[in-house]
């Protein structure tokens, strides 16, 4: 994967929300420090799933887990304290036991590309063993037709 180059499909469903960079999250060069990219995807993801009516607590209820087994980022400029950062959110692969969701993170009023990145997920059981993703699953994550996924 390249995620400087990742952009959803037409087909996908991007949800948008917003970061206001905190001065905590600079380092002593005054830009964002590259750790805290990944808990904007983590945001991302959160309001995906919550766009989707579910949350990753009520997915762990019914008995599944999502770690992350491999994450990417692609650092094209930096963002500073106090920007307002849009998170685009979107999954791009959808597999019997694993899932990625893609991000592209802009300056907001600006569309110009500053962070790009992807991660990807196991679906495991409550004893973290890797298991089919349900059907219940399925169909929330990917509300298209089966043959339109293939």
């Amino acid at each position: 994967m390249r995620p400087h180059a990742n952009t959803p499909e037409s087909t996908d469903r991007v949800v948008a929300t917003r970061y206001r960079v905190l001065y905590a999250d600079t380092d002593n060069m005054g830009i964002v420090n590259n750790m805290h990219y990944f808990r904007y995807f983590e945001q991302g993801r959160g309001e995906y799933l919550r766009d989707l009516g579910c949350s990753y607590a009520t997915i762990e209820e019914r008995g599944i887990r999502t770690p992350i087994t491999e994450s990417q980022a692609r650092y094209l400029h930096p963002f500073r304290y106090d920007d307002l950062i849009r998170i685009e959110t979107w999954m791009p692969q959808l597999k019997k036991a694993s899932f990625a969701f893609d991000y592209r993170l802009f300056k907001e009023g600006d569309d110009t590309l500053m962070v790009a990145g992807r991660t990807v997920h196991a679906a495991l059981n409550l004893e973290n063993k890797v298991v089919k993703i349900p059907d219940w699953l399925i169909a929330l994550l990917d509300p298209k037709p089966a043959k339109a996924r293939r």
